[in-house]
């Protein structure tokens, strides 16, 4: 029996071995992976991207985004997967790490000073999170690094001098921080191994020191988005390898240095919106690497060199909102590559090269706001890449070319504001890729061809102020995706059918200046994402629909110059959002409806030449924002005017003349700060005019047929007899008539 303690006692030691090996065997991870561990407690993993690293590994090799070279750590790649959290020092434990890389997440705080330590890392990506602290410290002691990426955070600070520390740096990505603030360190011309600079969308100042130029490996160089001044240093010259040079959207002036020229590796210059002046330098026809020209909206003036034709790997030239003047060089018909072509707002003028029509891949053209005179030129038609032709508020002439639209996948067409003539090309849509066509304030004639009628992705046509005739046309009733319709200062005639109301996305309906008749059709009212809508000098009557109450989002809305009659709806209450209000000469009667004093952001309001009669609803009082004009005139309003239109201080005309308004002006009224005009005349209103500073203004002629009413100062005024309205009727009609004997008694000596 003694036999069995013994055996026990070797079982428990066996199980106790397994046991200890055990825990040996769960507790086994190396070092790098405890420190992955460490750097990762810090962080939140909230969608469980890292649930791989498991402690009970003897490797983090297999772990996600880390990389081994014989099994030690030598990259962690954590790129866009929703971390949060903070970053710890603790990855700088791992002594082989080359490559760390966590961007696209929601990392926070500062950088740890502790990452001076990460003595082996060559590339550092922490774009796109939210870190905050002053820029390159410490990373300016990390001798090794190759590439640092810090771009999207929260950065702030001056670019340190120790950057120039960073012997071995190639990349340095720092763009939008917006907090990056000082001037760039001279001590960056000791980067001999930088190719690529992107430090846009900071708030860098101060000029560009010319020491830039030494950093002779340099590719890529932005500083756009910033507010650097001065001029472009010509040591810029020195940079053989320069590619792109983004410098756009900063203050800087001066001329472009003719040096730029020698760039000959340049593929992309973007120097626009700063306020560079003088002329173009014509050594840029020597970058023949060039594909890019962005120098827009600056202050260029003199011609454009015709050396800019050599040019010839050019895709995209754009020049426009400068005070470039001459002819547009013919030359450039020879960059058979370029797609893009904007010379927009400048002092072009001549006519537009034939030669332009040798660009069979040009996409974009737009030739607008010059002074440009002739005809397009008819090889255009024939240009089968063209998806956007803009060429409006210049002086040509002559006909649309026929073909135009027929041979491309024409999208945008505005050729408004010019003096073309005849009709309108037939097959603008034969593609039916048009969505924007502007032919507005020419002199085209006939109706609108068929083919433009039936093109479904049409979304604004504006044909206004032109010669056009006929109906307003059904087939426009099934083009759903239009949000532009203007047909106005034409001579549209006919009714203006139901069908209107399936034009479910428009905008803005304009048609004035035309001959429509008939009523407004009540489906107006589905037309629900209206904002503007002027249908005035047309010859419309009937009511106005109770229905347009429903287009709430209008802002603009002009009626007036038609006939229409019968009451104004109390539905235009709920136009919340108008801003203009045009009613005036029509036949509407009724009353003026109070709810129009529900328009808090009406800033005009016209109803003049109407039948309206009874009191001016004290409600127009509230409308604060009325700034332009209330005009009631030429109406059949009686009654008083109420002292509640004191209180529009930001009033500059109000029209009251030609009614039947009687008692006496309120003195809020001539205390309105901004008057300019009360014309108040033709009424029956008497006593004193109010002796405001902005009535004293005023010529007497808008207070004149009111025959009891008088200026003081004027010897038959006498303001201590003005009548008192407390008294009885009776009163008031002798001191009236008293008044009315004197003025009659003076006139005749006058």
């Amino acid at each position: 029996m003694a036999i069995w303690p013994a055996c026990n006692l070797k079982k428990r030691f066996c199980l106790m071995l397994i046991y200890c090996f055990g825990i040996f065997l769960v507790s086994s991870i190396n070092e790098d992976g405890s420190n992955l561990l460490r750097f990762k407690a810090s962080l939140a993993d909230t969608r469980n991207y890292l649930h791989n690293w498991n402690a009970s590994d003897f490797t983090p090799c297999n772990w996600k985004g880390v990389h081994c070279d014989d099994s030690m750590v030598t990259s962690v790649n954590l790129h866009q997967l929703n971390l949060s959290g903070a970053l710890s020092p603790t990855i700088c434990n791992l002594p082989r790490l080359v490559e760390l890389n966590l961007s696209k997440n929601f990392i926070s705080g500062p950088i740890p000073v502790d990452f001076v330590n990460c003595r082996s890392l060559e590339i550092l990506d922490l774009c796109t999170n939210r870190f905050h602290g002053e820029l390159l410290i410490p990373f300016s002691e990390i001798t090794t690094l190759r590439k640092l990426y810090v771009c999207e955070n929260f950065m702030h600070g001056e670019v340190p001098e120790e950057i120039g520390n960073l012997t071995s740096l190639e990349e340095l990505v720092i763009y939008s921080n917006n907090l990056i603030t000082g001037r760039i360190p001279t001590s960056i011309s000791r980067l001999k191994q930088l190719k690529i600079i992107r430090a846009g969308v900071n708030s860098i100042s101060g000029p560009i020191p010319a020491e830039i130029s030494q950093c002779e490996s340099l590719q890529i160089l932005g500083f756009s988005q910033n507010q650097l001044e001065g001029s472009i240093p010509r040591e810029l010259q020195k940079l053989q390898n320069l590619t792109e040079l983004n410098l756009w959207q900063n203050f800087l002036s001066g001329e472009i240095p003719l040096e730029i020229g020698n760039l000959s590796s340049l593929q992309s210059l973007a120097l626009h919106h700063n306020s560079f002046g003088g002329a173009l330098p014509k050594e840029l026809g020597k970058l023949s690497n060039l594909q890019r020209l962005y120098i827009y909206t600056n202050r260029l003036n003199g011609s454009i060199p015709v050396e800019l034709g050599n040019c010839t790997n050019a895709i995209e030239i754009d020049l426009s909102e400068n005070s470039l003047s001459g002819n547009i060089p013919k030359e450039l018909g020879q960059i058979s590559g370029l797609t893009l072509l904007h010379l927009y707002e400048n002092l072009l003028q001549g006519e537009i090269p034939q030669e332009l029509g040798k660009l069979k891949l040009l996409k974009k053209l737009d030739l607008s706001i010059n002074n440009l005179s002739g005809t397009i030129p008819l090889v255009f038609q024939n240009l089968t890449y063209m998806v956007d032709l803009q060429l409006f508020d210049n002086q040509l002439q002559g006909k649309i070319p026929p073909y135009l639209g027929s041979n491309s996948d024409l999208t945008v067409l505005d050729i408004s504001m010019n003096y073309f003539i005849g009709m309108i090309p037939p097959h603008l849509c034969r593609n039916q890729k048009l969505q924007f066509l502007s032919l507005g304030s020419n002199k085209l004639l006939g109706n609108i061809p068929h083919d433009l009628k039936m093109c479904k992705p049409l979304v604004q046509l504006m044909l206004g102020d032109n010669q056009l005739t006929g109906s307003f046309p059904l087939e426009l009733h099934e083009l759903h995706n239009l949000s532009a319709l203007e047909l106005q200062e034409n001579r549209f005639s006919e009714l203006i059918d139901h069908g209107i109301g399936r034009l479910k996305n428009l905008k803005r309906l304009l048609l004035s200046y035309n001959y429509f008749v008939g009523y407004l059709p009540p489906e107006i009212g589905n037309l629900t994402q209206l904002v503007s809508f002027n249908i005035s000098s047309n010859f419309l009557s009937g009511s106005i629909p109770h229905e347009l109450g429903n287009c709430i989002k209008l802002q603009r809305l002009d009626l007036s110059r038609n006939e229409f009659t019968g009451d104004l709806p109390d539905d235009i209450g709920k136009l919340v959002n108008l801003e203009l209000l045009k009613l005036s000469d029509n036949r509407l009667s009724g009353t003026i409806p109070s709810a129009l004093g529900d328009l808090s952001r009406l800033t005009d309001l016209e109803l003049g030449g109407n039948l309206f009669f009874g009191s001016i609803p004290f409600h127009l009082g509230q409308l604060a924002a009325l700034q332009i004009a209330l005009n009631l005139s030429y109406n059949k309003l009686s009654s008083t005017i109420p002292d509640s239109l004191g209180s529009l201080q930001m009033l500059e005309s109000l029209y009251l003349n030609d009614n039947l308004l009687v008692g006496e002006i309120p003195t809020s009224i001539g205390d309105l700060p901004g008057l300019l005009v009360c014309n108040v005349s033709n009424n029956k209103l008497v006593g004193v005019i109010p002796d405001t500073p902005a009535f004293r203004k005023m010529n007497f002629t808008n207070f004149a047929g009111n025959n009891g009413l008088c200026r003081v100062g004027s010897y038959y005024c006498h303001p201590s007899h003005t009548p008192s309205w407390s008294s009885d009727g009776s009163s008031k009609q002798k001191i009236v008539s008293i008044v009315s004997a004197v003025v009659g008694f003076v006139s005749l000596f006058n």
